[in-house]
């Protein structure tokens, strides 16, 4: 730590001596007591709550689904291996704590999604009081006497602003972002907790805080990684708000401690297609340069939080000529934290833990699924506004001091200000909310706003294709090929989008794109198959088939397609009537023998075998299967195939199935 040479002595000499308990705190006018502290908390409550009373409803969105709607983690408590881990690659992998409240209230509401929404709330709710706490703590060790007076105030209108702000939407409404909120959570914990030790009366009662401190700080490392920046953040609020007493080096080594916790669950990997350099578009150098943009946008949303968007799509820049202005921003920005934090500046303090906790995601390590998102400003934000309304207060104050008869007004117009800036705030939020209600409505206010993000437009597709509004996903999924020709699931989409719309052989160049693209993306291939069957390519259609399978061995409908054409193709060079047997019977034994199409496929498969009799009998029973189901003119077309197996004649068809 940086010392002034006045006062290296006089420590050192306290350090030989017995330990200095803490200096209470300061009596000051103005100062608060318990009951404006509890106005202040139910105050703080209440505006978060009447902005986020509408948040309930939301939907799952984006990386909602593999984490939260698909996992299997999140569905059991135990063993806590499962509920402390999550799928490869999802938000909550590598990330325990996360996963684990996931699963507590997954157990406790039977997977109702309301109860992730609660606790995100009373997650959000209470990172703020703790925010409130650590503004209030921090300002009354002011050595501005102003500051210290208005410390409980202040520390109220940040903490307000900070509940109803609509940028923190998407670490609230948003659900499995509630890793960043709980890390925030457990930072502000660490933080606050750090503070009460330094003004606890005696030794146990320094020591319960201290611990308390080290605990949330290794919470925070299995809740997310930009945890890292917690240590360092304690130690700067020591070196600018606790000068006067002695340095704690083994709370700041218990501290650092907890990074190890975080090495551990770096090392595993958890998302390695997401996370690193191994990135060809995105070495680390233009990730660097095009975070300049990002973050500069983000400052912007924290004074003007519009348009919020979901998932922003955005792209490389080409040079760094293309970023010189807000590189030139945040270098200046950087440069004055810097000389900020030499002159001890209490200002300095807040600027440097905004860079620090965005410096993870901010810097050289690409996040190339996600390079901006509005999420990672949830705690940053704290510190964003906590410079704004003290740098209003400040500059109203100094008026004031010229002009004594402007104090009263000039109060009068700060509170005006800061609940017309909450009010706002918090209707932009609630509106915002509305946005989650509704997958479809989600994406297209994406896309309306980010009109070249592929992914937006993809993803919207695939919700109008399950709607069966074909046209309309062409649409957008042509735009999204155009932009991405690279990415498979949109090619993949698209091929759909036009099979289902009689366009089968349209479809097959962009669907055999995407399994070019991505040869384990198993539902394109199988996608693929169907539409070379429409189209009477068996053998193309067999082989699509026979690979999807291999991933899914028992998975009945690929059985019975592979089976079905290896009986009926009138290739002969297609036909395998022993494989398409043994597929039969296996769709038949998985099915209990009451799948009528897999007694189907298994007649058809005996009869290329030779084997009529069987054909005959495995006929009969899928017939009479259809008819106990009321499909008669199923029964009625398996009837006329146990004619020719009957008369010893197999079937043959130039169609993709039973």
């Amino acid at each position: 730590m940086l010392r002034s040479k006045s006062l290296t002595s006089s420590r050192s000499r306290r350090r030989s001596e017995a330990p200095v308990p803490p200096s209470p705190a300061r009596s000051r006018p103005g100062g608060h007591g318990p009951a404006r502290s509890a106005l202040s908390v139910l105050l703080i409550l209440f505006a978060g709550f009447a902005a986020y009373s509408n948040s309930f409803a939301g939907v799952f969105v984006f990386d909602d689904e593999p984490a939260l709607e698909r996992s299997p983690n999140v569905r059991t408590l135990w063993p806590l291996g499962v509920s402390l881990s999550a799928p490869e690659g999802s938000t909550l992998s590598g990330r325990p704590v996360a996963s684990l409240t996931f699963a507590i209230d997954y157990a406790r509401s039977s997977g109702a999604m309301g109860a992730y929404h609660e606790t995100n709330l009373a997650i959000h709710l209470l990172t703020a009081l703790l925010l409130f706490g650590v503004v209030r703590r921090t300002l009354e060790r002011s050595s501005a006497d102003a500051f210290a007076r208005a410390a409980t105030p202040l520390a109220l209108i940040v903490a307000v602003i900070f509940v109803v702000h609509p940028l923190q939407t998407s670490a609230v409404t948003y659900l499995v972002q509630r890793v960043e909120s709980l890390m925030g959570l457990f930072f502000l914990a660490a933080l606050y907790t750090a503070i009460r030790s330094l003004e606890a009366a005696d030794g146990r009662a320094r020591a319960f805080w201290a611990g308390a401190s080290v605990v949330s700080c290794a919470l925070g490392m299995a809740t997310k990684e930009v945890m890292v920046a917690a240590p360092l953040v304690i130690l700067l609020w020591d070196r600018h708000f606790a000068s006067d007493r002695p340095v704690r080096k083994g709370f700041y080594l218990w501290l650092a401690a907890t990074w190890f916790i975080l090495g551990a669950l770096v090392s595993t990997g958890p998302r390695t297609a997401s996370v690193g350099f191994g990135f060809a578009d995105w070495p680390w150098w233009r990730y660097l340069l095009t975070q300049a943009e990002v973050v500069t946008h983000y400052l912007r949303l924290s004074v003007v939080p519009s348009p919020l968007v979901l998932d922003y799509g955005w792209e490389p820049v080409a040079s760094w000529t293309d970023v010189a202005a807000p590189a030139m921003f945040l270098a200046a920005l950087m440069f004055a934290t810097l000389w900020g934090l030499w002159r001890r500046h209490a200002a300095a303090f807040a600027a440097a833990s905004c860079l620090l906790i965005l410096a993870p995601s901010s810097s050289v390590l690409p996040i190339v699924t996600e390079v901006a998102a509005e999420h990672r400003m949830y705690l940053p934000l704290a510190g964003v506004i906590s410079l704004l309304v003290l740098g209003v207060f400040a500059g109203g104050r100094a008026l004031a001091l010229r002009r004594p008869s402007l104090e009263k007004p000039l109060l009068g117009l700060g509170l005006a200000l800061a609940t017309g800036v909450a009010l706002l705030f918090g209707r932009m939020t609630w509106a915002r909310n509305l946005d989650y209600h509704d997958y479809d409505r989600i994406w297209s206010d994406t896309i309306e706003k980010r009109p070249r993000n592929a992914r937006a437009r993809n993803n919207y597709a695939t919700s109008l294709l399950a709607q069966g509004r074909f046209a309309e996903a062409e649409a957008h999924l042509r735009v999204a090929v155009a932009l991405k020709p690279e990415v498979a699931d949109a090619q993949a989409n698209l091929g759909v989008a036009l099979a289902s719309q009689g366009r089968a052989a349209e479809g097959i160049e962009p669907l055999a794109t995407a399994v070019r693209l991505k040869p384990d993306a198993i539902d394109a291939r199988r996608n693929l198959a169907e539409a070379y069957a429409i189209e009477g390519r068996l053998g193309e259609a067999a082989f699509h088939y026979s690979v999807a399978l291999e991933s899914s061995p028992e998975d009945v409908h690929l059985l019975n397609r592979v089976a079905w054409i290896l009986a009926t193709a009138p290739e002969t060079s297609v036909r395998n009537g022993s494989r398409a047997r043994d597929l039969a019977t296996r769709a038949v034994r998985l099915t209990g023998g009451r799948d009528i199409d897999s007694l189907d496929t298994l007649a058809a498969a005996c009869a290329e075998t030779g084997d009529f009799t069987a054909a005959s009998r495995a006929a009969r029973d899928a017939q009479a299967l259809a008819g106990a189901q009321g499909l008669t003119d199923l029964a009625a077309e398996i009837s006329s195939r146990g004619v020719l197996y009957a008369q010893g004649r197999p079937f043959r068809t130039p169609g993709g199935g039973p």
